[in-house]
């Protein structure tokens, strides 16, 4: 499989948009709302297993990446830790998307369907923790440790400018 440790924050941010706006569209759905809003299921179910998929990728993202951010002092132990929140996460929407499936699969069952979504929406309330949780742990790897400006391209110029950067902000204080 390709290198695609430089999209990282690129695909982590479509996982963080798709999963929040098909989380609330699967619990909206399960609402006695006007016949307008059917298109929430459908819309939920395309938006869950289009995050799911992106959650795979971006843990194999993070996967290539991780190298460089965990030699930072201080950052190999939120490193990981933000590595095993991301493999909960992927995990929890992979079987949601597979739940979102089978009650596509069972259309036909009506409750049956039904109650899949259900048991989806209540894992997605657990998903939306995760994906908060894993979300933050990145940021603070992004935004407390450095690690994400001026050590992704490896280029010296980029890693000058970092380092400029640091020096600025601490004489400041």
């Amino acid at each position: 499989m390709p290198n695609i440790g430089v999209f990282h924050p690129q695909i982590v941010h479509f996982v963080i948009g798709l999963l929040y706006v098909g989380i609330a569209a699967r619990v909206l759905s399960l609402l006695p709302l006007p016949e307008r809003f059917r298109f929430l299921s459908p819309m939920a179910t395309t938006l869950l297993i289009l995050g799911a998929l992106a959650s795979v990728a971006a843990v194999q993202s993070g996967m290539n990446a991780h190298g460089p951010v965990e030699r930072i002092p201080g950052a190999r132990e939120i490193v990981g830790e933000h590595e095993e929140w991301g493999e909960r996460t992927r995990n929890v929407f992979v079987g949601i998307a597979v739940l979102e499936i089978a009650a596509l699969l069972f259309a036909s069952r009506r409750k049956l369907a039904q109650g899949l979504r259900v048991v989806t929406a209540v894992g997605c309330l657990v998903g939306l923790w995760l994906v908060f949780e894993v979300g933050d742990l990145g940021g603070d790897i992004v935004y407390e440790q450095a690690g994400g400006p001026g050590i992704r391209s490896g280029k010296p110029e980029d890693i000058k400018n970092l380092l400029v950067a640091g020096l600025y902000n601490n004489a400041r204080l």
